[in-house]
């Protein structure tokens, strides 16, 4: 054992950002962090079969959301998720709601970066390695310039919690749980408050759909102050194209700073291009159809979208064979090229 941990520590760790790509490699890491936490905590319960890779693919398709890996001979052995958000009400917040905002939060609004999860294992927990992480979220949330950074550590992990003492934070509270465990066959009464009602709007075409911003429910505008609609994806003669008989619609593009959505020059929004394979036809993985998703680039060490000459959003290419059939990764997802966050 002392020749293996010894030869742990010779051999040089290295990190980086994390792409939708590495989402079956870190996936493993995730659920042992789950295990771990589930172990600690009676009141956390993993859900039966729970598809830990499709949640991975979630937070790293997320425009505030960022993973770093920690690698070992080319190996991921670890992941840092941190994702950031703002306490203060968006200025697009109408002034019921703010007010409102107000009356219910007695604290100045931070802006926080929150660390999701870290997990590194557990024959890879040499200080240094563990340090390579820490200090690429906080070199990342000092360059979103964040007031404060939240992260929750068992009681157990007194390295971890010392460790983090030496980088300068400091202990802010002790969590305390008490779990109840409800029978399958007890009426709940409801603990979700009554949703807004929302403003009717006329659709400009057929199935198309009202964008509306997630955390206020208001109508999102254009540049020029319209309503901005999702359409579906129709064929050359204007027919919708389906999957599983239900229309297709595109994914919008967000900003990775702002968390703002995307609108062209024309003042018209950014949408993902649907994947097509040699044939034409629109590439599916387990039923649900595939887009390209954006590249980003590194710029004034910040992550931003990548564009070309002309200001347009870049997206990422998938890679093909000589035949020029798609890539697949070993579970059937498209491989796309990744550009250097340089």
């Amino acid at each position: 054992m002392a020749n293996i941990l010894s030869k742990f520590q010779t051999m040089p760790y290295t990190h980086r950002l994390a792409t939708p790509t590495d989402a079956k490699a870190i996936a493993p890491l995730m659920s042992a962090f789950a295990q771990e936490r589930e172990s600690i905590d009676p009141s956390m319960t993993i859900k039966p079969n729970y598809d830990f890779e499709q949640y991975v693919t979630h937070q790293l398709e997320k425009p505030l959301s960022f993973c770093w890996v920690l690698e070992h001979s080319n190996t991921i052995v670890g992941c840092l998720f941190i994702y950031f958000y703002d306490e203060a009400p968006p200025a697009s917040l109408p002034d019921y709601l703010v007010q409102h905002h107000h009356v219910e939060n007695p604290f100045q609004p931070r802006r926080v970066g929150s660390v999701l999860a870290m997990y590194v294992q557990p024959e890879h927990r040499q200080s240094e390695a563990i340090k390579l992480l820490a200090n690429a979220a906080i070199q990342h949330a000092e360059e979103m310039k964040v007031t404060d950074i939240d992260l929750l550590i068992a009681e157990d992990q007194t390295g971890m919690q010392a460790l983090l003492q030496r980088t300068g934070f400091k202990k802010a509270a002790v969590q305390f749980t008490r779990h109840y465990q409800i029978p399958t066959n007890t009426e709940l009464p409801s603990l979700h408050p009554p949703h807004p009602e929302l403003p009717e709007v006329k659709p400009i075409t057929p199935n198309a759909i009202a964008l509306r911003d997630p955390s206020t429910n208001e109508l999102v505008r254009n540049p020029h102050g319209e309503p901005v609609f999702l359409i579906p994806l129709q064929n050359e003669n204007g027919l919708l194209l389906n999957s599983d008989r239900l229309p297709i619609y595109p994914t919008p593009v967000r900003d990775p700073q702002k968390n703002d959505w995307v609108f062209n020059a024309a003042g018209e929004l950014v949408v993902c291009p649907v994947l097509r394979d040699e044939n034409g036809e629109i590439v599916e993985h387990e039923g649900i159809p595939q887009f390209c998703p954006p590249a980003y680039e590194v710029q004034a060490g910040a992550i931003r979208l990548k564009r070309d000459a002309q200001g347009n959003c870049v997206f990422c290419e998938v890679e093909r064979n000589k035949d020029g059939k798609i890539v697949r990764s070993p579970d059937g997802m498209p491989v796309f090229k990744q550009p250097l966050l340089v």
